[in-house]
């Protein structure tokens, strides 16, 4: 049988895909190896889908808190893959050794357990701080793969928008309100104009859901003069295969557009009171937006800000984002007002 390769990541989605260059490096420099993750479920399950690993253990099976535990205590299929495993990669935390010492009670020769999220880590940028953890085994990440979605899921991710009456003859232009927290979220008044300017504009606005954004959608969609099709509630690899057909994406900072820049979607990220510098995904086809620097001093301080100036992003902004990678010499913005949206809108007639 072959050896593997072990990955233990408990990070949320974006987390997880700004590790991609570490953990194709890590293929890489083992090409013989399978590899199999530790990390949340449906991560895992988008990853091996699209041909990132081979096998998942998934947090909800209690793969890791075995892990902390005791060698007798982890599930036969985790104590036959570490039976085989020649290098096990820690993206986390272990301040009592305990997880060491069971990886190594376990067989397992060489163990890297470094948290990126360590203060003792130099790089800035968060994918760059995954590949300091793993220098010593990986020369470079690589970063110039985009994360291809399996033909089946792409069919699906067809078929679930025309469900939605999106038919593929306009472009699609994906709009994620939520993130995993409210308060990275910029207020759904401003989206809603993007919406109205996209649905005058001959494009298809499409509004994607996470599992905790129920009230950012809603409220997004009753800001609408005409509410939008809704993706919501969907398992992580379908929404990837519906982002597959998608022309634009925009988003916070969330897994989500970690997942449509992972995709080379052309996407704009809004950025406000976490550090774009550290968190940001990375390529010529992300655009980073912001308001105003953001003046809170720590965590607290965003969940009491009520006005964040930092997430007040001129709409003009994103239109033109989106006109820059779609240029339509068709048009030209005439500075007409929608008096119901107040959003600036484009005629077919030349001024």
């Amino acid at each position: 049988m072959r050896r593997t390769l072990l990955v233990i990541h408990p990070g949320a989605l974006g987390d997880v895909l700004l590790s991609l260059p570490a953990l194709r490096g890590l293929r890489g420099q083992n090409p013989n190896h399978e590899i199999g993750i530790v990390t949340g479920g449906e991560v895992g399950t988008l990853l091996r889908a699209c041909g990132e690993v081979e096998t998942i253990f998934a947090l909800e099976s209690d793969a890791l808190a075995s892990l902390f535990s005791e060698a007798e205590s982890v599930s036969p299929p985790l104590h036959d893959w570490l039976a085989r495993c020649d290098l096990a990669v820690c993206w986390l935390a272990d301040p009592g050794h305990r997880l060491y010492s069971v990886l190594q009670e376990l067989g397992v020769p060489q163990i890297i357990q470094r948290s990126p999220l360590s203060s003792a880590c130099e790089a800035v940028h968060q994918t760059d701080r995954v590949m300091e953890t793993v220098q010593d085994v990986v020369p470079t990440g690589n970063y110039g793969w985009r994360l291809l979605v399996p033909d089946q899921a792409v069919v699906a991710g067809k078929a679930r928008l025309a469900e939605l009456g999106i038919l593929g003859e306009r472009p699609v232009v994906a709009i994620h309100p939520g993130s995993g927290s409210r308060h990275k979220c910029c207020a759904p008044a401003l989206l809603a104009r993007v919406v109205a300017w996209v649905q005058a504009n001959e494009a298809c606005p499409l509004v994607l859901g996470g599992p905790a954004d129920d009230a950012l959608v809603a409220s997004l969609c009753e800001a609408c003069e005409k509410p939008p099709p809704v993706l919501q509630q969907v398992e992580l690899l379908s929404v990837a295969g519906v982002l597959a057909h998608a022309d634009f994406f925009i988003g916070h900072d969330s897994g989500l557009t970690h997942l449509a820049a992972a995709l080379h979607l052309p996407t704009v990220a809004l950025f406000g009171p976490t550090d774009a510098r550290r968190w940001a995904p990375r390529g010529s086809h992300v655009t980073i937006l912001t308001g105003e620097d953001c003046r809170c001093q720590g965590w607290e301080a965003v969940r009491a800000c009520l006005t964040r100036p930092c997430l007040q992003v001129p709409v003009e902004r994103l239109i033109q984002a989106y006109e820059w990678r779609f240029p339509r010499q068709e048009t030209v913005l005439c500075g007409l007002q929608d008096k119901t949206t107040g959003c600036l809108v484009r005629s077919k007639q030349l001024c």
